[in-house]
Parts: C-alpha cells; structure tokens; sequence
C-alpha cells in the first residue's frame, strides 16, 4: 500500500491547484479552437507548478484522481463522462516520468517531457473512449492534429510552468 507523505500545508496547497486545474477549463469559452491551444498551455502549466511547489511524490497523482472523480460527477461537454478517464491516464505518466527523474519535478527538460507525454496519454485515452465507446467517427488527420496540437501546446506549458514554479517556489520558501 502506497503511504501518501502529505503534510496539511501540502493538502493546502495542492487543493489550490486543483482549484487552479478547474479554472482552466473556462477557455472552452473561447471555443474548440481557440481553445485547444489555451489550454494545453495553461494545464500544463499549473501541473508542472503544482509538481514543484509542492515538491513530493504523489502529487500529480492524488491531483489527477481527484480531478477524475471530480470530471466522473460532472460529465465533459464534448465525449462523456468517461472522458474524465483521460485526467487519471495523463496524471500516472507524468507522475511516472516525475518519479524517474530523480529529484521530484527538478530538471526542466524532464518537466517538457512529462508534460508532453501528459498530453499525449490523456489525449490517446479521450479519443480511444470517443472512437471505440462511444462510437464516434474521426478523420485519421484529425485525430493527428488533435494530438499534436495538445502535445505542443502541453509542452510550452510545461517550459512556462517550470519557469513560473521556480519563482514560486521560492517565494513559498523565503516566507
């Protein structure tokens, strides 16, 4: 059994990410297009600052079972409700590839890395439930760009958030 090494201060904080996770998701507004490449971006960002502010194992998991139980009960716009399965797919690759780097979430490229592999899970997972599930009908070119695009737009993501976690970081650490 996995013992998860959360203090309150950390639970504290990562229930602010996940707060900053949901508000993310009010691009869609904007519509699929534009959309599409906000998000990533955002997303991304938030996971990486997350992973290193907190700074422990696990986090990016318990955010991505919470985030699915919480996208379970409230069923995506666009593919279902076991779309939300895409969250938890993302969230143990990213926490897998975290977990290998050595120090949690400390090396940049590793940060890109796990980010853009985030992106391409949750995304392979969302379509795989949309296509065989639920029936959908999807170009192959489509399908490509759709993948592409996030796994870009994650990957910038994952630059800005290690940038943006650094400083916040430290800013956590000196008060």
């Amino acid at each position: 059994m996995v013992k998860f090494p959360f203090t309150t201060r950390d639970v504290t904080l990562m229930a602010a990410f996940l707060a900053l996770l949901m508000v993310t998701e009010v691009v869609w507004v904007f519509g699929t297009i534009v959309g599409n490449f906000i998000y990533g971006i955002l997303f991304g960002a938030v996971l990486i600052i997350a992973a290193m502010v907190v700074g422990k194992k696990y986090t990016i998991l318990t955010l991505g079972i919470v985030k699915t139980i919480i996208e379970l009960f409230f069923a995506p716009m666009y593919g279902g409700t076991l779309v939300a399965l895409g969250y938890l797919a993302g969230a143990v690759v990213l926490e897998a590839v975290l977990q290998l780097s050595g120090p949690y979430a400390a090396s940049n490229k590793i940060n890109i890395v796990g980010a853009t592999l985030y992106a391409f899970s949750s995304k392979v997972v969302y379509l795989f439930i949309l296509i065989f599930i639920y029936g959908m009908t999807l170009s192959g070119y489509i399908i490509v760009v759709y993948i592409v695009i996030n796994m870009v737009t994650f990957a910038v993501g994952g630059f800005l958030g290690n940038k943006i976690g650094i400083k916040v970081k430290g800013t956590l650490e000196s008060v």
